[in-house]
């Protein structure tokens, strides 16, 4: 007499949990990643993802530049994707700063051999916290008539923007970060994840300032070192 029995299917979900810091210079971050992915093909070589990644990012008298595309470029949209920088509309502001930020996340990977991930990812809508703090005008063009208001060299009071969303070029808003990363189980359970880490913080001044301006951003790429957990898979 026998009892028939069926097999499992393999899960096409896997999930897991990043954690480590990147920092180059006088600006560095920390992060966590909680991600999923989905199986493409029946061997799980191709990954599709998604996830939730907080991070906190912090610097010492960073260079924030004038971050809206009407003015970085001149123009919005795909027509300012190949657009030259028009520096003289470049103003600065610096920055001693303190970010936090919660963004949702989507990845894609090849996974080989149940041990090695490779991918990248990019985080896409959010929103971020931080305190109001004072930074350093530097108006491109100094005093001149544009600068009715003698604005060039003052203090100006800021916040971190809080709404984070991709898009393309400067249209893109916020603070975000992306990587390009590797991974490796050196047992079931824990591993190492080394990537290069790109990130995106902006702050919002509380008046405009020349050119109407209130946005100003600050870009990274560093080096990011961390552990990565799977959960199940």
């Amino acid at each position: 007499m026998s009892t028939p029995s069926w097999a499992q299917p393999d899960s096409r979900l896997t999930s897991g949990f990043d954690a480590g810091a990147g920092w180059k210079d006088k600006a560095w971050t920390v992060s966590a990643l909680y991600h999923q992915y989905l199986k493409v093909d029946r061997r799980g070589l191709l990954q599709v993802g998604w996830g939730v990644r907080g991070s906190h990012s912090r610097g010492k008298e960073l260079d924030f530049t004038t971050a809206p595309s009407r003015l970085t470029k001149g123009k919005t949209g795909f027509s300012a994707l190949n657009a030259p920088i028009i520096l003289r509309q470049i103003d600065t502001l610096q920055m001693k700063t303190g970010i936090t930020s919660f963004n949702f996340n989507v990845s894609a990977q090849i996974s080989l051999f149940g041990r090695w991930d490779i991918g990248a990812n990019a985080d896409i809508l959010g929103f971020a916290l931080g305190n109001r703090r004072a930074g350093y005008y530097l108006g491109s063009r100094g005093y001149n008539k544009v600068d009715s208001l003698n604005l060039h060299q003052t203090y100006q009071q800021a916040r971190p923007a809080r709404l984070n969303i991709l898009w393309l070029g400067d249209d893109r808003r916020g603070n975000l970060n992306a990587e390009i990363y590797a991974r490796i189980l050196f047992m079931q359970r824990v591993g190492v994840k080394v990537s290069y880490f790109f990130t995106t913080n902006e702050y919002r001044t509380d008046q405009p300032l020349v050119d109407d301006n209130q946005r100003f951003r600050f870009r990274s790429q560093m080096i990011y070192i961390g552990l990565t957990f799977p959960i199940d898979g």
